[in-house]
């Protein structure tokens, strides 16, 4: 997956390839672990948290963007366009922002909240650093001039 000198993956800087594949696993490992956290409550080994419909289609979205990257890699083809970018952090930022949200609104009823879900916190935030660092280093939200151009 790593043999960077084929395909289109000899187009990207060997850190970007590293991060992104880092990213992809992250969202991926979240993703098992929702599911585990809520088989686990509804099986009573673990705290039971209420479905959340939103937070779920958003895990959806980023699971299936961090599989088809690592499927991407695998076939040595890398979509770092400004769209992918620009869904990734979306869902990302709304993840962060809906697990922060959950945890004040719920942490009076559920003071268990904060420990389980603070490790998604941390490495949703570093998912959205590495899609910046990627934004940066790819000079993806500039236009021929250099100047920023998001739309």
């Amino acid at each position: 997956m790593f043999d960077v000198d084929k395909g289109q993956l000899k187009e990207f800087p060997r850190p970007v390839i590293w991060w992104v594949y880092l990213m992809s696993m992250s969202v991926l490992l979240q993703g098992l672990a929702d599911i585990v956290l809520k088989v686990g409550g509804y099986a009573g080994v673990m705290v039971k948290f209420p479905w959340r419909m939103d937070f779920l289609f958003l895990t959806v979205i980023s699971v299936l963007m961090g599989y088809q990257t690592l499927i991407g890699m695998r076939r040595r083809e890398l979509d770092v366009t400004r769209n992918s970018v620009q869904i990734g952090l979306l869902v990302e930022i709304g993840l962060v922002v809906g697990d922060v949200y959950f945890v004040l609104q719920n942490y009076d009823w559920l003071p268990e909240a904060l420990v389980i879900r603070a490790p998604f916190i941390v490495f949703t935030t570093l998912n959205i650093f590495i899609l910046l660092y990627i934004v940066w280093k790819l000079s993806l939200f500039r236009d021929v001039n250099g100047e920023w151009k998001v739309f």
